[in-house]
């Protein structure tokens, strides 16, 4: 019996390699009497199919991931990239994650997001974007570095004075928050990590917080800088300028991300391919 999920592929980079995944994977489906299609280079932004299969590596999974959490579309990866933590399968597996479609043999894993609301003069009243990775505070002009009082539940934690700020997702621990010094968090525990980026005391680390604390940050003027603008990135997909006088607010988002997983697929073996473990 052929599954009634409705599957869209997302193929955003014509390389050859991805071409012959499409290929083999629309190929596959036809066989198992599978619906699916292939969506344009954009994400869709009206009928979302049940399930988005994305060809590529995590960046091309993280581009598509805040409208697939608001249209609760479950998303598949297949992994054409370098680390594909994200990723349900390698290329060389397409054939098998279709029988596992066809057999509804599959794991799907709830993963908080991040909420991010922009306050305060500049910005725009109600905008809010989601971030499956982290949300990350720097300034414009790079090399540097930025003041900024970081607030939880309207107390304040401390005034970091480094390149940047980002809060994580435990999805997100293995993404920027690692490389800037961060822990590596179990995907589905229920927490956030607060980590400064290369800050300029030693004694500032990455702080571990419950799922429900508010994170509020606030920048603040150096002397002589008072004309320069911030910004922040979600996922490092999308980035938003923020003037000093206004404020970031952090939570969990009420979406989540629902990721595909092969049933031999389980996250400490992933761990030690990735990290060379």
């Amino acid at each position: 019996m052929a599954t009634s999920l409705t599957i869209g592929i997302l193929a955003p980079h014509r390389s050859n390699t991805c071409l012959r995944a499409l290929q083999e994977l629309l190929q596959n489906c036809e066989k198992r009497g599978i619906r699916a299609q292939e969506l344009g280079k954009c994400t869709p932004s009206a009928q979302w199919p049940d399930l988005v299969v994305c060809l590529g590596g995590d960046g091309t999974i993280l581009s598509s991931v805040e409208q697939a959490a608001r249209h609760g579309c479950i998303i598949a990866g297949v992994n054409l990239g370098h680390l594909g933590f994200l990723s349900a399968c390698g290329c060389d597996e397409v054939a098998q994650l279709v029988e596992s479609l066809a057999n509804s043999a599959y794991r799907v894993e709830e993963r908080s997001m991040l909420q991010v609301t922009p306050s305060g003069l500049g910005t725009i009243p109600g905008e809010t974007h989601l971030a499956l990775n982290e949300v990350a505070l720097m300034r414009a002009q790079t090399g540097k570095m930025i003041d900024v009082d970081v607030e939880l539940d309207g107390s304040l934690l401390n005034r970091y004075h480094a390149d940047g700020v980002l809060v994580a997702t435990p999805t997100g621990s293995t993404a920027y928050s690692l490389s800037a010094g961060g822990p590596l968090l179990w995907p589905t525990a229920d927490v956030m990590c607060l980590t400064p980026i290369c800050p300029h005391s030693l004694t500032n680390r990455s702080v571990v917080l419950p799922e429900d604390v508010e994170i509020t940050l606030r920048p603040r003027e150096r002397r002589g800088r008072s004309g320069e603008s911030l910004i922040y990135s979600t996922d490092g997909q999308a980035t938003h300028t923020i003037p000093l006088n206004a404020a970031l607010t952090i939570r969990r988002a009420p979406e989540s991300l629902r990721l595909l997983f092969l049933p031999s697929s389980d996250y400490a073996t992933r761990l030690r391919a990735k990290l060379g473990w």
